[in-house]
């Protein structure tokens, strides 16, 4: 067991080096055109660290053992990658941007689980009052690893293994299916990854012309294409996109909703368009009750934004608009301070956090497919007491089969979601009480949902227990924890 995990994590660590080892090359460029001590520190050690791991990857994979053929051992793999990784990526982290390791470690897997909650405040840690810069004044070099990362982190570390290194056959099937994807574009796992890395890198390439037409300069819109395919959040401005609508370009909040709902369809959906096959779009069931959703949130929000006085004070209504897609599409990117808002649009985010969009898309939360299979289990239980004997109900939702086994898994999978979350409120509430509870549900829920909205309590001030509750929430909202639960189990049984 040993030898197939070493070489899953050998071929993870060899796809998830090219970030560092990109931004550091980019780092090279930019000091070449503005040095500074800086961007050198910068972009040295993020070169030389990536090449460290590549090194180390390749290792790995050479004395690994390729033939995985149990789903467990994929998912124990799969776990480990999404631990490991960011925690260890934090390391050139921490060295190139000169802070603590637990600042490190909260941005890098707010990274890499293409959460978006940044630590990159400008003010002192919590953490022995190390100055922890603005995320404005960070190097070039930074920077491009902050997006890179996410953009890697969108797709997902194992899927662009099984697409980028791992042999067609079993092993690229149980990994794939260890990472949350069940859908497939063909009919191998590998053809699946492959396509679904073309439709990835077409719609960045949109989404950086859509922000390009917005009116945002070539290299943010490249920032902010990356991060907001992949539903991530992380931004070259401390602003987010508020940066530019402070200046009245109200353009870029209108492309940046389009963007961030781009990476909350379904990969099938877009798949669909590609192959000229629109009639499909319109049995997508997630696609239905996603603009659903949308009209019913977007008129709560101006239910709430027309009631409350303060709240059009400090919002217009196309920022109250833009938070609820932003929480929707699980994206974080923000234009304004969430922190003044009333309750009851708190909770509507929070909400919208929690639910996420499409299961086969880059966004996070329990997903709108698996809500739906609920209501649908909910309607069927409800046939059998009331419906006359001998009823059949139809257990069909589009083209899934709604059957006790789906059932079980769905139920499951919400169970364990919102239970964990439930419980890390509480310990939050606790443990950090300067926080009021509004604030706190939709920070966690926004930690969990991998959204990357915040309502000031992620900041490098912030006490350390707080962090490592958000950690904790980022890591396991993107494996939606009954992974880890099923790894727990499976080693306890094996014993």
């Amino acid at each position: 067991m040993l030898r197939r995990t070493a070489w899953v994590l050998g071929l993870t660590i060899m796809v998830s080096s090219f970030s560092l080892i990109a931004s550091g090359l980019y780092g090279l460029y930019a000091y070449t055109r503005s040095p500074s001590p800086w961007e050198w520190h910068a972009w040295s050690i993020m070169l030389g660290v990536g090449a460290l791991y590549m090194g180390i990857g390749a290792a790995l994979y050479a004395v690994g053992d390729a033939n995985i053929r149990r789903p467990w051992e994929a998912l124990l793999a799969t776990v480990l990658i999404w631990i490991l990784i960011p925690l260890v990526d934090a390391i050139p982290f921490m060295l190139a941007a000169r802070i603590p390791y637990v600042d490190a470690a909260f941005e890098s897997v707010s990274g890499w689980t293409t959460t978006g909650l940044t630590i990159l405040s400008g003010e002192p840690s919590s953490w022995r009052s190390v100055y922890v810069p603005l995320v404005d004044n960070i190097p070039e070099t930074l920077k491009m690893w902050r997006s890179l990362m996410q953009w890697e982190g969108g797709l997902g570390i194992v899927i662009l293994t099984v697409a980028v290194l791992a042999p067609p056959g079993v092993s690229a099937a149980v990994l794939y299916l260890a990472e949350g994807k069940f859908e497939k574009l063909e009919a191998s796992f590998k053809r699946t990854s492959v396509i679904m890395g073309i439709i990835y890198v077409v719609l960045t390439a949109i989404s950086w012309l859509l922000f390009i037409i917005a009116g945002m300069p070539p290299l943010d819109a490249a920032h902010h294409a990356m991060t907001g395919i992949a539903t991530a959040g992380f931004s070259p401005h401390s602003e987010s996109l508020g940066y530019y609508y402070k200046m009245g370009n109200s353009a870029v909040l209108v492309a940046g909703m389009i963007v961030m709902m781009l990476g909350a369809i379904n990969f099938r959906d877009h798949y669909n368009v590609l192959r000229g096959n629109f009639a499909a779009l319109r049995q997508s069931i997630e696609l239905q009750a996603q603009i659903l959703i949308i009209i019913f949130a977007g008129m709560f929000s101006y239910l709430v934004w027309a009631l409350n006085p303060s709240f059009r004070q400090h919002f217009t209504l196309l920022q109250a608009i833009f938070h609820y897609v932003s929480a929707f599409a699980t994206a974080g990117f923000q234009a304004g301070d969430l922190h003044a808002t009333p309750d009851a649009y708190k909770l509507l985010l929070t909400i919208l956090s929690l639910i996420g969009g499409s299961a086969f898309s880059t966004a996070g939360g329990i997903k709108v497919l698996r809500v739906l299979i609920a209501a649908k289990s909910i309607s069927l239980e409800a046939d059998t007491v009331i419906r006359p004997p001998g009823f059949v109900p139809k257990k069909r939702l589009s083209k899934y089969v709604v059957d006790e086994t789906i059932v079980r898994r769905t139920l499951a999978t919400i169970s364990a979601f919102t239970g964990t979350y439930i419980v890390l409120v509480m310990i939050m509430a606790l443990v950090d009480p300067q926080y009021s509870l509004g604030d706190i549900m939709l920070e966690i829920a926004s930690a969990m949902g991998n959204v990357g909205l915040s309502t000031g309590i992620s900041a490098a001030s912030a006490p350390v227990s707080a962090k490592i509750i958000l950690i904790a929430a980022m890591l396991l909202g993107r494996l939606e924890v009954i992974s880890y639960l099923i790894v727990i189990k499976s080693l306890l049984v094996s014993r």
